[in-house]
């Protein structure tokens, strides 16, 4: 179990309240704690099962505001990311093409706007005023008129005007229990909620798109964006050790780019709360967990549906993120795809050859 307070003075506290809070009732638990000033943390697990994290970030509070990733830190892991950029909280971010490696959508960070938004992406973004805001995929904005300073791309939208999206109902993926990653903001952009799901292993099985949605929208969000998620989906929170959920290829993969969070030192010590996961929530949770899954096992941690069954297979192969390649990426991981396709194409001539070659023999058998 994971120490949910780092400070020294109150880690017995904290591990005495979450060892009773699990005791009650190991299966719908909420425990918030407030790592940094204008930072909460909530952690919650479900009887799904599912585990979830979130941070409430209000950014009316003096000295914290969002940072996301500029170019030359592009392919870092979160918490590499978090701690080379010295921030309190990070999350990973938005999507990027499997053969050029390059960011897809929407990409800022310090000011640096280096990926342009498009029809098929949304975005979650800070101005230069300090307003976040998220744009749907169907608006394409030109960054540098809207004074967008950090951004993230997302897709599809979860929530919209404080309710679920309407999008989400033909969305493909939407009820597939995975890990995810999301970002909301309220009303007045003065607040932004990063929310994740573990998923693929047995103590959590991940979440769908409506349950990231509904819980952005009971932590006050008015519009909210689906991130890049899988074994991308990773949250990092500094005053509390690191990395606070797990990753769910078992290690922390490295991301285009991330949604990091400044933040004062904590002056004092708060100690967590810990009290029972909302009755509502608790009932879908179970009902979702009667619901048999599909091809692929939860279990094990390889998802549900083809792409679960092909984790399953040969999930173990992809060890192209354990190579901690970095920006090299953008250069190995396309010259790999040209040599693979290359490779198919000359294993295709050569059957076709050695068909040709045994045609033409029994052709001259007959012949002569």
């Amino acid at each position: 179990m994971r120490t949910l307070y780092h400070s020294a003075g109150k880690k017995a506290l904290a591990w005495a309240l979450t060892v009773t809070c699990y005791a009650c009732s190991a299966s719908a638990v909420d425990v918030w704690t407030t790592p940094n000033p204008g930072i909460r943390h909530l952690h919650r697990t479900t009887p799904a099962p599912a585990e979830f994290h979130a941070l409430v970030i209000d950014l009316d509070v003096p000295g914290v505001q969002i940072r996301c990733t500029p170019p030359r830190e592009r392919w870092k892991s979160t918490s590499a990311y978090a701690r080379d950029a010295n921030l309190s909280a990070a999350m990973n971010g938005g999507f990027w093409g499997l053969f050029g490696q390059g960011a897809e959508g929407l990409a800022a960070g310090g000011g640096q706007i280096w990926g342009s938004d498009d029809a098929e992406h949304g975005f979650f973004a800070v101005t230069a005023t300090g307003r976040a805001f998220v744009s749907p995929p169907s608006d394409v904005v030109q960054a540098s008129r809207r004074r967008i300073t950090d951004g993230v791309s997302g897709r599809p939208m979860i929530v919209d005007s404080g309710h679920i999206a309407q999008e989400l109902y033909t969305f493909p993926r939407t009820f597939s229990r995975e890990p995810r990653s999301a970002v909301g903001v309220s009303e007045d952009g003065r607040k932004v909620i990063l929310v994740t799901v573990d998923g693929r292993r047995a103590t959590s099985h991940g979440g769908t798109l409506t349950e990231m949605a509904q819980l952005m929208i009971e932590l006050g969000a008015v519009r909210a964006i689906n991130l890049d998620g899988g074994g991308s989906t990773t949250m990092y929170v500094g005053g509390e050790g690191g990395v606070v959920n797990r990753p769910s290829r078992g290690w922390e993969r490295e991301v285009i780019n991330h949604i990091g969070v400044l933040a004062p030192a904590p002056a004092a010590a708060i100690a967590p709360v810990v009290q029972a996961t909302p009755a509502s929530v608790v009932a879908e949770a179970e009902r979702a967990h009667r619901v048999p899954t599909r091809s692929g096992d939860v279990e094990q941690g390889q998802g549900t549906g083809m792409r679960g069954w092909l984790r399953a297979r040969f999930g173990r192969f992809a060890a192209i993120d354990r190579l901690h390649l970095g920006r090299n990426r953008e250069v190995v991981v396309p010259v790999l795809s040209v040599a693979a396709v290359l490779f198919a194409l000359s294993a295709m001539l050569w059957v076709v050859s050695r068909v040709r070659r045994a045609r033409s023999r029994s052709l001259q058998v007959r012949e002569s």
